[in-house]
């Protein structure tokens, strides 16, 4: 066997072992998180029963990796930091929660369930962004609206909530508290119009 061939034998035999320990080394575990409810004001009123469309969402935050706005139009795909569901589903789901804490007489379910009857009141969600600005605070800004018959209620509102440090954990508290906030709003709607 000639030396160049020994050599070139060498150099892919390295390449694959550094390959295999690159592959090693990447094959951390995903961290997997959830948005939760937040708890409300219980009101009064509310109607007898209220259907959620699941949740418009963009494209963008259609995966299941955690993303954050980096400078200019950057976003940063957290590659280890995932969601444990679809996050239109997710949203849809942590609303429907949230409303439920917030309006206790009304019966609150997702418009598609197989158990979904004929809703007296509907709200509908189009999320035009759901994410950390670059210095960490997230922003939930979208359009909402409230419809029996008619249009009850809409808001397009631009709702924000700072974490209290850099971490996943405290930016994915800090979504479901914007969550929070975005309830706090559709349960009043909700409440004032029944």
């Amino acid at each position: 066997m000639s030396k160049h061939h020994l050599t070139r034998r060498g150099l892919l035999l390295g390449s694959l072992g550094a390959w295999s320990l690159a592959g090693c080394s990447n094959s951390a575990s995903p961290r997997v998180y959830t948005l939760t409810t937040e708890l409300g004001t219980a009101l009064a009123g509310g109607p007898a029963t209220l259907s959620v469309v699941g949740a418009a969402i963009p494209k963008y935050l259609d995966r299941p990796q955690i993303v954050r706005r980096g400078g200019g139009n950057q976003i940063e795909v957290a590659e280890f930091d995932r969601w444990a569901e679809p996050f239109g589903d997710m949203v849809t789901r942590v609303l429907i929660g949230d409303l439920s804490l917030r309006l206790p007489k009304t019966q609150v379910f997702r418009d598609d369930s197989p158990t979904a009857t004929a809703a007296s009141v509907s709200v509908q969600l189009d999320i035009a962004r759901f994410d950390p600005d670059p210095d960490g605070t997230v922003v939930l800004a979208l359009r909402w609206t409230l419809r029996s018959t008619a249009v009850l209620a809409e808001d397009s509102p631009r709702l924000t909530a700072k974490p209290a440090s850099d971490s996943i954990p405290d930016l994915v508290v800090a979504m479901s508290d914007a969550m929070g906030k975005l309830a706090d709003r559709i349960a009043a709607a909700a409440a004032g119009a029944s």
